[in-house]
């Protein structure tokens, strides 16, 4: 109970945090446009990178905290910056969005606009892993509702399989992430 609880006060800081700066945001927007540059609509790799990087830090709670704040964002200042970091956000979390949504949105971006290489690899990389998301995310389904019919016969036991499903989809994320942070190791090496 004692471990919890400082996750709920670092969870609480940074929500406050993201608070601020969303309140510095839009008090700066209407007066003097150009004044402030929100830092979520800028697609720059270290930007991208540090989103992705803090995002696998967070607790889950405050994952969906900062989706709902960006769908916000983008519903009200739609930026490429914002619509990128939706995309690093849904795989971490539900609360970003549908899929086939984002990467229609993703696919919309000009390419002028995505100027540097290492951004670039970075997007394909994430529109492969939410590609593979979405093909995973179907496939269950055929065994859910065989699951559902079973379940009143094995009774307690039904729930491993469901905790098995979960726990596989889970290793296949993380092992996309670790694929990416190969790949983008590798390829720091490279240049």
């Amino acid at each position: 109970m004692l471990s919890l609880l400082p996750m709920r006060i670092i969870s609480l800081a940074l929500s406050l945090l993201l608070l601020t700066g969303c309140a510095d945001f839009m008090a700066g927007w209407e007066g003097q446009p150009d004044r402030y540059k929100d830092p979520y609509a800028q697609s720059d790799f270290d930007g991208l990178l540090g989103f992705d990087a803090n995002m696998a830090e967070m607790p889950v709670s405050s994952r969906a905290e900062v989706c709902v704040i960006l769908r916000k964002r983008q519903k009200d200042y739609p930026a490429d910056g914002i619509l990128l970091r939706l995309m690093i956000g849904r795989l971490f979390s539900d609360s970003c969005g549908n899929i086939p949504g984002i990467l229609d949105g993703v696919s919309s971006i000009s390419p002028g606009s995505l100027s540097d290489d290492r951004v670039q690899k970075l997007v394909a990389i994430h529109v492969e892993a939410l590609n593979r998301l979405q093909n995973v995310s179907r496939k269950p389904a055929p065994l859910e509702c065989k699951q559902k019919t079973v379940k009143p016969v094995l009774g307690s036991k039904g729930t491993i399989g469901s905790t098995n499903n979960e726990n596989r989809l889970l290793r296949e994320k993380l092992e996309a992430i670790r694929s990416m942070e190969k790949h983008l190791d590798e390829n720091d090496g490279v240049q």
